[in-house]
C-alpha cells in the first residue's frame, strides 16, 4: 500500500512538474529588500526558474531561497527549481550577466541580463555573448533601451543597437509594449525589461505583466508554459468526417416537399438537426490540451499499421515482420511529415491582406500541438471591486453591460424628445406587392446565397451553413417555400431574432473590466441566407435609384478606402502649392451601430419609396431582439437589445449606410467630405484661419442638429481635428466647437488605416509600420526553424499575405514622402525576403529581389499606383476619379518642384507610359434588370467528367456524339477564343455561318472566351431557329455564368443577353467540350481563331483587369534595367534575366538554404568575415580568395571529387544543367555543406 501511495505520489508530482514550467523575471531592486515580495511571487506562480536583476547582492555573499539554487553575478541571479536539472554556463563577457543550461520541458539556455543605464558597450559585446550561449536560448533582463518596437515612444541609440542585436541574430522579442517600468522621480511608465527568444522556444511561452510592481520599480515579467485549459466547450460538427451520401437520403426521405405555414420552420430545422445527427459525428466538448489540426485519417491509418507490424514482429520475430514494420514506420513518418506541411500550405494559400498575424499565431500554435494559444473565456470580472467568478455569474455580467451598449438611456435629451414625437405616426408599408423587390425568391437566388456563405459557426438553432449547401434539391425547394412564406406573411421566426454572443476582449484592455468587451454575435445561418438575398435586392434598389450619397465607399462594388485617401492627400497636396491651410475634422459616433435608430431607418426606407414585403420584414427583422451571452458551455441569462442594427447580421451594414447617408447633407459647398462606412470627415482650406473656423463652424453646426434628430451622439473625446500646413511661422490652431465643447486638435490621426500628420510627411505611420511589420517578422523566424513550415514557397506566400500587404496597404498614398523617410521600411522588406530564402546576411538586396521574384517598395509601389488608375477607368462615378485623371495645377507643380505633387500628377505619366488603353477599358455598370429576375442558363458538364490525361480522344468523340443525338433538334454552334503574343481574338461557328472579332490587344484569354459566347448569342439573335447548343472548350466561362459573377461586366452581358434570347422565345444550352480532341467543330473555330488574330481590330471594349499585367510588365522594364547594370553581382551571371526560379519542393529547408546561399554567391564560410570584422578568407592551398565559385568549381584540391558529380565550368551551366542533388552531395564530399 505504501508503495503504490509513492507511486501516485511521484506520478502527480511529476505531472505538476511537466506542466507549470514557469519562469519569473523581475528587477528587484534589492534581493532582501524585497524578499517578502519574491515570496509571495513564487507562492503565486510556482516558477521553475528565475531571474533576478539589480540584487545588489555582493559576489561573495550567501543568500538563500528556499527549494532553489541560486547562481549570480554582480547584479544579476538565477534561482533553479530544486526538481529541475540545470548546469551552470562560465561565460567571458565585461555584461553583467549569469547564464544556466536547464531541463523545462525541452533542454534551454536562460541568461539573465542587466545593462545598467551609462554602462557603454557595443553590438560585437552582445554577439560575444550571444555565441556562448548553447541554443535555444531565453535572454531575460533589464536592458535599459527604448526602442518603438518594444513600446517606447521613440527610440534611443542604445535601443537601435538592441534591435539590430535582435535582426542580425534572428531572435523574437515576447514583449506586447505594456510598461514594464515606473520612473518614480518622472511618474512616467516605460518599456526596458526586455524578454527575447530563440524562434524555436516562441511559442511555448505566453507573457504578460505582472498588475503591480511588489515594492520595486519594475513589474515582474510572467513567462507561463503554454498549456490549454480544459474548458468546456458545446460539440461541434465534424464536418470533414461527415457521410453526406447518408445525409441526402435521409433528406429525401424526411424534407420533400410539404405544405407550409408558421411552424414548418421549426419542423424543418428539428429534422434537419436529427439528420445531421445520424450522418455527421460530433466533437465530445470537452477541451483536448493539445490539438493537432493537421492529424487527419490518413496519419491515423498509418500510426495504427505501424503499430500492427510491430506488434506483429513482437510475435513472430523474423526478418520479413522486421522489414515489414520498417517499411510501414518509414510510410507514417513520411505521411505525418507531408500532411502537416500541405497542411499548412493549404492554409497560408488562404491568407489575404485583411489576415491579422494574431490569427496566424493562432494557427502557428495550434500546428505545433500546443493549442490555439487564446485566453479563452474570460475565468474573472470585477464590478465595483467586487470580485466575480462563477461563469453564470460572469455571463449575466456581459450580458447585461452589452444590454445597457442599445439601451435608449444612452440617447441624448434632445433625441429622445425628437423620437418620441415621430414614432407616434405609424409607417404604413402597405402594397400590392407587384414592385420587383417583392416578387418571391426564386431557387436560383437561394442557391446563390448559399454560394456566397462562408463557414461560420451556426446560431443557436444549430443550423451550420454546410447542412444546407449539401441539402439535395427537393429539400432545398421545401426550404425555398418556407422562405417565400416568412416573405409573404411578414412574420420571422422568434429564434431568428436571437443571437449567441461570444464575449472578445478588446486588445490591451483589462479583462477584468465588464466595460472591455466587445460581443461577437452569433446568429441563424438560416436568417443570414434568406437576408443575403434579401440585401442584394436592397443594395441594387439603393444603386440603381442612386439613393446613396456618391462619398459612401463603404462596402459598395468598385469603392474601398483608399478613394478617401487619394482624395484626401490630393486636397492637401494642392493646398500645401497654393500656400492654404487645410482644417479636417474626423468624427467618431458612439456606439453607433448598437444604437442605430430603428425607427428612423424605417422611415429613410419609406421616404426612399419602398413598399411592401421588403420593408415589412426588416421591419420586423430589427423588432425584438435577444441574445445569451456564451462563456464555454455556459449561458446567461436572455437579454434584449432595445437599439441598433444586428451585430454580426448580412443586412447591418447596408441599414445602417442607409440611416448615416443624410449625414452629408449637413455639408456646405466648397467643403470636400468623406464617408466610409461611418467614418466620417469634412475639409476646408484657406489661406485665413477665421475664414476656416466660420465655415467648418457652420457645418458643425448643422451636423449637431441632424445628430439630435437621426439618433446619433458624436464622441467629444475621439472626434478631433488636424491643422495641415507647410507654411512657415507660428499659425493658431482652429477654435471648433461641436454641441458646444471644443473640439481637441492633434498631431497625429489614423484616418482609414492611415496615420497622418499635420506636413503631410507620413513619418508616423512609417514608424508605426516598421514597428509592426518588424513585430510579424517573428512569424517567419518561428517557421523557418520548423520542419513542416519552413517551405521557400509558402513562407513567401505567407510573408505576401501577412507583412508585405501591410507594408503595400495605403502605399500609393504614403509612397508620396520624402525617399529618405521611406527607406526604413525596405530594411523590413529585405530582412523578411531573408528569411523567406534563407539568403546569408550580406547578400546584396539586388539578389534578393531576382531570388524571390518579388520587387523592391519603390517598384512595387508604382506597380499598385497603376493598377489603381487602371480600375479608376472603370468607375467614372467614384469619387477619386477626377483625383486621378482630371488633377488640377499640373503647370504650377512644375514650376514649384519642391512640392510634392497629387496622386494624379505623380501617376498619369507613368500611366502613359505603361501604354494601359484607357478607351479600350468596359465600364462596370449596375444590371439594368432587377438580378434576381435574371435566370442562370442550362449547362451541361458531362464531358468533364472525364480526365483528358486518361481519355482517349475517340472516347470524347463518342461522348460527343451522344450529346449531339440527344439535341439533334438544337442548331449547333461552336465558339473559341485565341492569344499569340499581345494579339487576341474571338470566333463563333454556327456551320456554315462563322463570325469574328479582334480585342484590344494585351486582353485576357477568358475576355476572349466570354466574347466569344457573346458573338454566339449576337448570331442566336438573328437566327430563324429556335433552339441552340452552343459548344465551347473554356470551362472558367461556364463557371462564371453559372456561378452567376454579374461583377464581372462581360458576364453580366452575357446574362442579360441570354434572358433577352429568352423573352424571344429561344431555348439555349451550353456545353463544354475538351479542347484538341478530334472534336470537328471545336477544330473548325479554333482555326478559325487563330485565323482572326490577324484581322483589323474590333470596337469591343473588355475588364480594367485584363490590363494589369501591363503595369507589372511596365515595372519589370525598369527593375531589368536596374538589374542589368549589376555585371559584378555573383548572381547576375548565372541569371542575367528576370524569370521565376525553379524551386526545388522534394528538397528540405536546409538543402533550398544552400542553394539559394550558392547562387546568390554568399555564405557563412566565404562573406562571415564581414560581420566579424575579419581579414577575407584565403584557400590554403591555391593562396587565392575562397569564393563559392572557387569551391565549386576550381579549387584543386576538390578536382577529383567534383569529377565524381559533374564536370562544367562556369556556374550558370552548373545551376542549369546539374541536378541539385548532386550539388549537395559534393558540398557534404568536401564537409563544406555545414558551412554554408
Amino acid at each position: 500500500m505504501y508503495n503504490i501511495l509513492s507511486i501516485i505520489f511521484i506520478i502527480f508530482l511529476s505531472f505538476s512538474i511537466m506542466a507549470t514550467h514557469n519562469i519569473l523575471q523581475w528587477n528587484c531592486r534589492g534581493f532582501r529588500a524585497n524578499y517578502e515580495e519574491l515570496g509571495l511571487l513564487v507562492q503565486k506562480y510556482n516558477p521553475k526558474v528565475i531571474c533576478l536583476q539589480e540584487t545588489f547582492l555582493p559576489l561573495n555573499s550567501s543568500f538563500r531561497l528556499k527549494n532553489y539554487t541560486a547562481y549570480h553575478d554582480a547584479s544579476t541571479s538565477i534561482f533553479i527549481h530544486s526538481t529541475v536539472h540545470h548546469t551552470p554556463i562560465s561565460l567571458n563577457t565585461p555584461l553583467s550577466v549569469t547564464a544556466v543550461r536547464v531541463t523545462l520541458h525541452k533542454v534551454i539556455t536562460i541568461c539573465s541580463v542587466y545593462l545598467p543605464p551609462k554602462q557603454q558597450f557595443q553590438l560585437s559585446d552582445l554577439d560575444t555573448l550571444f555565441l556562448q550561449l548553447p541554443s535555444p536560448q531565453l535572454l531575460l533582463g533589464d536592458f535599459n533601451g527604448a526602442n518603438q518596437l518594444w513600446g517606447s515612444a521613440s527610440n534611443n541609440p542604445r535601443g537601435d543597437l538592441i534591435e539590430n542585436f535582435l535582426t542580425i541574430n534572428n531572435l523574437c522579442l515576447f514583449n506586447d509594449k505594456s510598461p514594464t517600468f515606473l520612473h518614480s522621480g518622472h511618474g512616467t511608465f516605460s518599456s526596458i525589461d526586455l524578454s527575447i527568444s530563440d524562434p524555436s522556444l516562441f511559442l511555448d511561452f505566453e507573457w504578460s505583466v505582472e498588475n503591480d510592481l511588489h515594492g520595486s520599480d519594475h513589474f515582474p515579467l510572467i513567462l507561463k508554459n503554454t498549456e490549454l485549459e480544459n474548458t468546456a466547450h458545446p460539440p461541434k460538427w465534424k464536418m470533414s468526417k461527415a457521410n453526406w451520401t447518408q445525409f441526402e437520403s435521409l433528406c429525401l426521405e424526411k424534407l420533400t416537399k410539404t405544405s407550409v405555414n408558421s411552424t414548418t420552420i421549426d419542423d424543418y430545422t428539428s429534422i434537419l438537426l436529427t439528420i445531421a445527427d445520424d450522418s455527421i459525428p460530433k466533437t465530445s466538448g470537452k477541451s483536448i490540451a493539445r490539438r493537432n489540426p493537421w492529424f487527419n485519417d490518413d496519419c491515423k491509418e498509418a500510426i495504427a499499421k505501424r503499430k500492427r507490424d510491430l506488434r506483429h514482429f513482437k510475435q513472430e520475430p523474423t526478418s520479413a515482420n522486421l522489414g515489414a514494420f520498417k517499411i510501414s514506420r518509414a510510410q507514417a513518418r513520411r505521411t505525418v511529415r507531408q500532411t502537416r506541411k500541405n497542411s499548412w500550405r493549404d492554409y497560408v494559400s488562404r491568407l489575404n491582406n485583411r489576415t491579422s498575424p494574431k490569427s496566424v499565431w493562432r494557427t502557428i500554435r495550434s500546428m505545433n500541438g500546443k493549442g490555439g494559444g487564446s485566453k479563452g473565456a474570460p475565468t474573472h470580472l470585477s464590478e465595483q471591486n467586487t470580485p466575480i467568478t462563477d461563469k453564470l455569474h460572469i455571463a449575466n455580467t456581459l450580458g447585461d453591460k452589452f444590454s445597457q451598449n442599445s439601451s435608449s438611456s444612452n440617447c441624448s435629451d434632445a433625441f429622445s424628445a425628437h423620437r418620441a414625437k415621430l414614432e407616434q405616426h405609424p409607417l404604413n408599408f402597405k402594397s400590392s406587392n407587384f414592385e420587383d423587390y417583392n416578387t418571391v425568391f426564386s431557387l436560383n437566388e437561394l442557391q446563390i446565397s448559399l454560394s456566397k456563405s462562408h463557414n461560420s459557426a451556426p446560431g443557436p438553432d444549430g443550423i451550420h451553413y454546410e447542412l444546407l449547401k449539401h441539402l439535395p434539391s427537393q429539400s432545398l425547394e421545401l426550404l425555398l417555400d418556407i422562405f417565400n412564406y416568412i416573405w409573404t406573411s411578414g412574420s420571422l421566426p422568434s429564434s431568428w431574432k436571437e443571437a449567441t454572443v461570444i464575449p472578445i476582449t478588446k486588445p490591451g484592455k483589462d479583462s477584468t473590466d465588464p466595460a472591455n468587451y466587445r460581443p461577437i454575435s452569433l446568429t441563424s445561418c438560416l436568417c443570414k441566407t434568406m437576408e443575403r438575398m434579401i440585401n442584394d435586392r436592397l443594395v441594387w434598389f439603393l444603386e440603381s435609384n442612386n439613393l446613396l450619397t456618391n462619398l459612401q465607399c463603404g462596402f459598395r462594388q468598385g469603392r474601398s478606402t483608399i478613394d478617401h485617401l487619394v482624395r484626401l492627400e490630393s486636397y492637401i497636396r494642392d493646398a500645401f502649392l497654393k500656400k492654404e491651410h487645410v482644417v479636417t475634422v474626423f468624427f467618431d459616433l458612439e456606439k453607433a451601430y448598437e444604437t442605430t435608430w430603428q425607427y428612423g431607418i424605417l422611415k429613410d426606407l419609406f421616404d426612399f419609396g419602398l413598399k411592401g414585403r421588403l420593408p415589412v420584414f426588416i421591419q420586423n427583422f430589427l423588432n425584438d431582439r435577444h441574445f445569451r451571452v456564451r462563456l464555454g458551455s455556459t449561458l446567461s441569462d436572455t437579454f434584449s437589445q432595445e437599439m441598433g442594427v444586428p451585430q454580426g447580421s448580412i443586412l447591418s451594414v447596408t441599414l445602417f449606410s442607409i440611416k448615416i447617408n443624410s449625414i452629408v447633407s449637413c455639408m456646405k459647398t466648397d467643403t470636400e467630405g468623406s464617408l466610409y462606412v461611418d467614418d466620417f470627415s469634412i475639409s476646408y482650406r484657406s489661406k485665413h484661419m477665421c475664414t476656416m473656423e466660420r465655415h467648418l463652424q457652420q457645418c458643425l453646426n448643422k451636423l449637431d442638429e441632424w445628430a439630435n434628430t437621426n439618433g446619433f451622439k458624436f464622441s467629444k473625446t475621439k472626434t478631433v481635428c488636424m491643422h495641415f500646413c507647410q507654411l512657415r511661422g507660428l499659425h493658431p490652431d482652429p477654435t471648433l466647437l461641436l454641441a458646444k465643447a471644443p473640439i481637441p486638435v492633434v498631431k497625429e490621426f489614423k484616418f482609414l488605416g492611415l496615420l497622418l500628420d499635420p506636413k503631410l510627411t507620413f513619418i508616423p505611420h512609417i514608424r508605426y509600420l516598421r514597428v509592426k511589420c518588424r513585430k510579424s517578422l517573428d512569424i517567419l523566424k518561428v517557421l523557418s526553424s520548423t520542419d513542416w513550415g519552413s517551405d521557400r514557397d509558402t513562407l513567401l506566400m505567407l510573408y505576401k499575405s501577412v507583412i508585405l500587404s501591410k507594408l503595400d496597404y495605403a502605399s500609393i498614398i504614403y509612397g508620396s514622402a520624402r525617399p529618405s523617410y521611406l527607406r526604413p521600411l525596405d530594411s523590413i522588406h529585405h530582412q523578411g525576403l531573408r528569411l523567406c530564402l534563407g539568403a546569408y546576411r550580406t547578400s546584396p538586396v539586388e539578389s534578393l529581389y531576382v531570388e524571390s521574384n518579388v520587387p523592391s517598395l519603390s517598384l512595387r509601389r508604382t506597380k499598385l499606383s497603376l493598377d489603381y488608375a487602371t480600375k479608376m477607368t472603370a468607375y467614372p462615378s467614384n469619387p477619386a476619379y477626377d483625383c486621378v485623371f482630371h488633377a488640377q495645377h499640373e503647370n504650377l507643380y512644375e514650376q514649384h518642384q519642391r512640392f510634392i505633387p497629387s496622386f494624379g500628377i505623380r501617376t498619369i505619366p507613368n500611366f502613359e507610359a505603361a501604354e494601359i488603353p484607357s478607351t479600350d477599358i468596359l465600364l462596370n455598370k449596375l444590371s439594368s434588370k432587377p438580378p434576381w429576375s435574371l435566370k442562370i442558363p442550362s449547362i451541361l458538364y458531362t464531358m468533364h467528367n472525364k480526365s483528358k490525361s486518361t481519355t482517349h480522344p475517340l472516347a470524347f468523340q463518342s461522348l460527343f456524339a451522344e450529346i449531339r443525338h440527344t439535341y439533334s433538334t438544337h442548331q449547333p454552334i461552336y465558339t473559341d477564343g485565341s492569344k499569340d503574343q499581345e494579339k487576341v481574338s474571338a470566333a463563333m461557328y454556327a456551320p456554315p455561318s462563322v463570325d469574328t472579332a479582334r480585342l484590344p490587344n494585351n486582353s485576357s484569354i477568358f475576355s476572349a472566351e466570354l466574347y466569344a459566347l457573346l458573338l454566339a448569342l449576337q448570331s442566336i439573335q438573328s437566327h430563324k431557329a429556335s433552339k441552340f447548343i452552343v459548344f465551347t472548350d473554356s470551362l472558367s466561362s461556364l463557371q462564371s455564368l453559372s456561378s452567376f459573377k454579374i461583377t464581372h461586366p462581360l458576364v453580366l452581358q452575357l446574362l442579360e443577353f441570354y434572358n433577352l434570347l429568352l423573352q424571344k422565345g429561344k431555348t439555349i444550352v451550353f456545353c463544354w467540350i475538351p479542347s484538341h480532341m478530334g472534336i470537328r467543330g471545336n477544330e473548325k473555330v479554333d482555326s478559325i481563331a487563330k485565323t482572326a488574330l490577324n484581322s483589323d481590330m474590333s470596337s469591343f471594349k473588355v475588364p480594367y483587369s485584363d490590363f494589369k499585367p501591363l503595369s507589372r510588365k511596365y515595372i519589370n522594364y525598369f527593375w531589368q534595367l536596374e538589374w542589368d547594370t549589376l555585371d559584378g553581382n555573383k548572381l547576375h551571371r548565372i541569371q542575367s534575366s528576370l524569370k521565376q526560379n525553379k524551386h526545388h519542393p522534394g528538397l528540405g529547408r536546409r538543402d533550398n538554404v544552400v542553394l539559394t546561399r550558392l547562387r546568390i554567391g554568399h555564405s557563412h564560410i566565404t562573406h562571415s568575415y564581414l560581420l566579424k570584422k575579419e581579414p577575407r578568407p584565403v584557400c590554403d592551398v591555391c593562396d587565392v580568395p575562397l569564393t563559392v565559385e572557387h569551391f565549386l568549381l576550381t579549387c584543386s584540391v576538390f578536382t577529383s571529387s567534383r569529377l565524381s558529380f559533374f564536370n562544367v565550368t562556369s556556374l550558370k551551366m552548373l545551376f542549369e544543367t546539374v541536378a541539385p542533388e548532386h550539388i549537395l552531395s559534393y558540398l557534404r564530399s568536401i564537409n563544406f555543406y555545414r558551412k554554408i
